[in-house]
């Protein structure tokens, strides 16, 4: 082995047992944020949380650089090509490698979701009533409505003057104070 692939060596074995434990410690829930339990120091260098950046120098992404380019660099070492050369294509794969982690965590980061409805896309929507709906605006009906992709339960009211009963169709037309909806019948003209 030539003095260039040992030190290659020498970065690519700690960045690649490094990579190794942070890849077990996601696998069993460390480091993913779910409980709070955050192990993973895999936060961007510069203090930017919300990702809005490409997030280039985060610890796992330059990690994943130092472990491509340095076996990259290895194996490179061992080809016909000049020792020059060799470390130049070894390096520009590790820069790849960074920008691949860097792509990827974006896309991954674009995955996330609130969950949170918004009520006020309800609205023009058609939804079924569940439990009845007492007339006149009172309240204690429910109705079963899809908004975003998600079949729903919500406090309903109707202005109407009769009781909507269970089954009945709806269509939102507003949703008032504390998040119920106001409703009409749907065969209304």
């Amino acid at each position: 082995m030539v003095p260039a692939q040992q030190v290659l060596a020498l970065i690519a074995i700690p960045s690649t047992l490094i990579l190794l434990i942070q890849t077990i410690m996601v696998l069993i829930g460390f480091g993913d944020g779910g409980d709070g339990a955050d192990v993973d120091a895999d936060d961007n260098m510069d203090g930017d949380t919300d990702d809005g950046g490409l997030g280039l120098f985060s610890i796992r992404g330059i990690v994943a650089m130092l472990c491509i380019m340095g076996w990259s660099g290895v194996a490179l070492l061992e080809t016909a090509l000049p020792k020059g050369v060799s470390i130049l294509i070894a390096f520009l794969l590790g820069v790849a490698t960074l920008f691949g982690m860097a792509y990827l965590m974006k896309a991954i980061y674009r995955l996330q979701s609130s969950g949170n409805i918004d009520l006020g896309n309800a609205i023009g929507k058609v939804g079924q009533v569940y439990i009845p709906i007492p007339a006149d605006g009172k309240a204690g009906g429910k109705v079963t409505i899809t908004v975003q992709e998600r079949l729903t339960e919500c406090d309903a009211i109707a202005l109407s003057d009769t009781v909507l009963a269970t089954g009945t169709y709806v269509r939102v037309t507003a949703v008032g104070e504390g998040g119920v909806l106001v409703v009409e019948p749907l065969n209304r003209t």
